[in-house]
């Protein structure tokens, strides 16, 4: 008897500020995905920590509602429900909360995490609308750190229970680095470059032992959306549809902080403002310690 084949799940993932929300505005009105309203905290925090991942398989089913909602950031699906998340994609009561918790609560089974695992991402799925029949591909939205080896972690939690197709966004390490010091101004620029060589290093690791993977540079969504938005399309098996080629969030266009915006379009100079951000010795660590792979070329340079 063959086993019965895995569902499929679609992860799109990025370190934060390397445009995970462009990506995401750009799929938001596609008819055939099951998109979250914001980025899912949970697969990523029950992979970085053994003891999380013993706690939930310990966890009685009328306290795991506590657990699942803790490693959402304490709440973080009830905010973004009441309409306190600002990169939110989804309207206010987007996530039906109570099925989520009744199936998390009806379907868990202690000493398993693959269990922990399934509970959420099909109580997310019940959440989000889907029922019987409804073929609309479900997807993964999250910030994966390099320096938690986010990607390896969660496309391998995942992967034991779903056949899973990845996502991953690269933005050049100057353009990069100039948004992360924003938040980090003492950021360590040796091992930023360590984590950036790190990150593309997980990609090809994903490729090996999850499933498929396509690179996307941030900077060609931005200069040159249709050609990687069309690959985006083909690997996720969906049809390449007019929308994706317009930042929305629910279905409405939005103003993104990172390359689109409601009136203007594509805000090109997003690629190029570290030029006039970052010192010149700091643009020569990166170019010597980066991977060459890692950095975008205008066109003009090649």
């Amino acid at each position: 008897m063959k086993p019965m084949a895995k569902p499929p799940l679609l992860i799109l993932g990025a370190p934060p500020r390397g445009g995970n929300h462009l990506l995401r505005g750009l799929l938001d009105d596609h008819p055939q995905l099951l998109l979250p309203p914001d980025e899912d905290y949970f697969i990523r925090h029950l992979s970085r920590k053994p003891w999380l991942r013993l706690r939930g398989m310990l966890t009685s089913p009328n306290k795991i509602e506590a657990f699942y909602w803790q490693l959402q950031k304490k709440g973080h699906l009830e905010r973004v429900n009441a309409g306190q998340g600002t990169e939110a994609f989804g309207t206010e009561e987007s996530l039906d909360l109570n099925t989520y918790y009744r199936y998390v609560r009806e379907h868990h089974q202690r000493w398993s995490t693959d269990s922990l695992v399934q509970n959420h991402v099909e109580a997310m799925a019940q959440a989000l609308g889907q029922v019987p029949d409804d073929n609309r591909l479900r997807v993964i939205f999250c910030a994966l750190q390099p320096s938690n080896t986010d990607l390896s972690r969660v496309g391998r939690m995942l992967a034991r229970s779903y056949s899973v197709t990845g996502i991953f966004l690269i933005r050049d390490p100057r353009a990069h680095l100039h948004s992360k010091l924003a938040r980090n101004p003492s950021l360590d620029l040796q091992r930023y470059c360590k984590r950036q060589n790190r990150y593309l290093d997980e990609i090809d690791g994903f490729k090996r032992h999850c499933g498929p993977a396509l690179k996307v540079r941030f900077e060609d969504l931005v200069t040159a959306t249709e050609s990687p938005m069309r690959k985006v399309c083909e690997l996720a098996g969906i049809e390449f549809l007019p929308q994706v080629l317009e930042y929305t969030q629910g279905g409405q266009p939005a103003r993104s902080n990172s390359s689109f915006t409601s009136s203007s379009g594509i805000d090109q100079s997003a690629i190029g403002r570290y030029k006039d951000k970052l010192p010149s010795d700091t643009i020569a660590l990166l170019e010597k310690f980066c991977r060459p792979e890692l950095f975008w070329r205008e066109p003009s340079d090649s």
